[in-house]
């Protein structure tokens, strides 16, 4: 019994399931408490929903670390490179989204109508989206890749946490079998890469931060799973475009520009972690 509870995939299983339930649970005792519905979504509500993820995070993370008998370094929460780790993040993060919108508005696809500076908005939103940011990366790239990677191999891990990933988003208004695509194929492969790059989660807690700040509260679009919040952003953005490249309404990452863009920048991550000697073997191949 103390083998099987000791596994990686046991661990992984357990903790994930555990960081999902502490969320749900704290997310719908606050949404109900608050009276908190898609009719009043403020960015401040956001920001309070949000926080119950990172809450789910900080509550699991010293469970962790009992449980694998390890410091936060060795859970990828290193001190001494996060300011930097981060700050990376969050500038690839808004390059994916940069290049992409700049490949729309090449070809005429993305226009803007109007330019408002709301600080207080901007501000709740970035919060939202480090607080998401921490508590998925922890869940998706501290628990479901790092753990599996040490029984079943880099690649392997790398495929679970993507799909993963990407079923989480599955219940988001917005989404659709290709939003699941373009979840689990692109932003499974750039969060995983700058994981597997820096071994650090920083990194992807930047980058997912940076992906969608800018996407959502830049460019003036929404992302699948912050359509109904109402905030006002630094561009009034407007997408008209053939749906199978830029995606429906509201859901720009089941677009083919947001899926080839996050496709290669991730391969380009995976590239440089497999030069870099950060892929793993499984624990029987390493043993043979």
């Amino acid at each position: 019994m103390r083998k099987v509870l000791s596994h990686p995939l046991t661990q992984a299983f357990a903790l994930l399931i555990g960081v999902l339930a502490i969320f749900f649970t704290l997310q719908a005792a606050v949404a109900a408490a608050l009276g908190i519905g898609p009719a009043n979504l403020t960015p401040l509500n956001a920001l309070l929903l949000a926080l119950t993820g990172a809450a789910a995070a900080l509550i699991s993370v010293p469970l962790a670390r009992r449980w694998e008998g390890g410091s936060a370094a060795s859970l990828g929460l290193p001190a001494k490179p996060a300011a930097r780790h981060l700050l990376a993040g969050i500038a690839a993060g808004g390059a994916v989204q940069a290049v992409t919108f700049g490949i729309m508005t090449a070809v005429g696809w993305y226009t803007v109508s109007a330019v408002t500076v709301d600080l207080g908005s901007l501000t709740l939103m970035a919060l939202t989206a480090l607080c998401v940011g921490f508590w998925e990366e922890w869940a998706f790239r501290g628990v479901a890749l790092r753990l599996p990677e040490k029984a079943v191999g880099t690649w392997w891990a790398l495929a679970i946490s993507s799909v993963l990933f990407g079923l989480l988003h599955a219940p988001n208004a917005n989404a659709t079998p290709m939003t699941l695509v373009g979840i689990t194929v692109a932003g499974g492969l750039v969060l995983g890469g700058s994981f597997l790059v820096t071994r650090t989660l920083w990194m992807p807690i930047g980058l997912h931060l940076g992906w969608n700040f800018f996407q959502n509260s830049v460019f003036g679009t929404s992302s699948s799973g912050a359509g109904a919040i109402q905030e006002i952003p630094l561009l009034r953005g407007h997408i008209s475009g053939p749906e199978l490249w830029v995606g429906r309404p509201g859901d720009l990452e089941s677009g083919l520009i947001l899926i080839l863009v996050g496709t290669v920048t991730g391969l380009i991550m995976l590239a440089l972690a497999v030069r870099a000697g950060h892929i793993r073997r499984s624990r029987q191949k390493a043993t043979v």
